[in-house]
């Protein structure tokens, strides 16, 4: 029998890597990012995923920064990452074997890599059949990745994936952005193993509500402590919890603005020692930009400072 993912309920922040300027994956920088992460009271990691820079990644990085997040965790949040890619069916199979072979709690599937954007609802259903077949007794995820195609999976779709997959299906990035179809999604997934993660800020307590399992999106680069509280508070304090997702809106748009850079510049400010290197094609901020990051900064300290002082501990990197 798979075991349960444990402490799964929370904020599962998508790891960013960490670049030396040269382009090399800065390994001493991608531990202290996770030790910050874990730090911050967050209740698991997606690492290897889009914000880490996956599709201009190779093969062996992608193992690597896996193997060091699982390595660094040790046991104290769980670990998922990004499987099943390849240029061929054999690469992508391959991928979802040697990650679980790291000690991955689930390997995520970018869902628009089980078919082709014009496939149907069925074909993609016959598709994860085919892979849960294929891949033993390996725990599962999926992800709603936008690239390079944006594929939403339909209520009733995933309902019957996760019946099909039993506890084989553990996790669910969703990036629908619309708390109706979340609900839906909840609804048709009720007694699975399933949890549903939602990557979409604005829409985060009201999603929690309706039964999501936690936050899983862009913005834990910025305040994972921050979004770790909501997710605790909602239910006892929703006073607290309602002040927490006013904050969040008011200042979502500085987390969009030239991601990731952005984040790692932010979080160098937080203490955690990143160059602002990308792979992707991400342009540098000039001066006046670089104020108002550091605007931003100050201002989410203030925040986290006057109304939940509890989260600004000395962090130990």
């Amino acid at each position: 029998m798979i075991s349960p993912i444990n402490h799964a309920a929370g904020v599962w922040p998508v790891v960013l890597t960490p670049f030396r300027p040269d382009g090399k994956i800065d390994f001493p920088a991608y531990r202290k990012l996770l030790e910050y992460y874990i730090a911050e009271g967050v209740a698991g990691l997606f690492a290897v995923c889009l914000s880490s820079a996956l599709y201009q990644l190779t093969p062996s990085e992608r193992l690597e920064l896996a193997r060091e997040a699982v390595a660094v965790s040790s046991g104290r949040v769980p670990v998922v990452a990004c499987g099943y890619l390849g240029n061929t069916e054999a690469e992508k199979l391959q991928s979802v074997f040697d990650m679980a072979a790291l000690g991955m709690d689930a390997v995520v599937i970018p869902v628009c890599l089980l078919v082709p954007q014009e496939a149907g609802d069925e074909a993609l259903f016959a598709a994860f059949e085919t892979l849960l077949a294929q891949t033993a007794e390996i725990r599962l995820g999926i992800y709603e990745c936008p690239l390079p195609y944006h594929r939403l999976i339909p209520p009733q779709l995933l309902g019957r994936m996760a019946h099909l997959a039993g506890e084989r299906l553990a996790f669910l990035k969703d990036t629908c952005c619309d708390p109706a179809a979340i609900a839906g999604k909840l609804r048709a997934c009720a007694g699975t193993s399933l949890r549903l993660y939602n990557a979409n800020l604005t829409t985060c307590l009201e999603s929690l509500k309706l039964g999501a399992a936690g936050y899983s999106g862009t913005s834990a680069n910025f305040y994972p402590g921050l979004l770790a509280e909501l997710c605790r508070c909602f239910r006892d304090d929703p006073e607290r919890a309602r002040e927490l997702q006013q904050f969040f809106n008011l200042v979502q748009r500085h987390v969009e603005f030239k991601y990731p850079r952005s984040a790692k510049l932010f979080l160098r400010e937080c203490g955690v020692p990143l160059s602002s290197f990308c792979r992707v094609a991400c342009e540098e901020l000039d001066r006046d930009q670089m104020v108002q990051l550091r605007a931003f900064h100050a201002g989410v300290q203030a925040f986290a400072r006057s109304n939940h002082p509890q989260l600004l501990g000395e962090t130990a990197i």
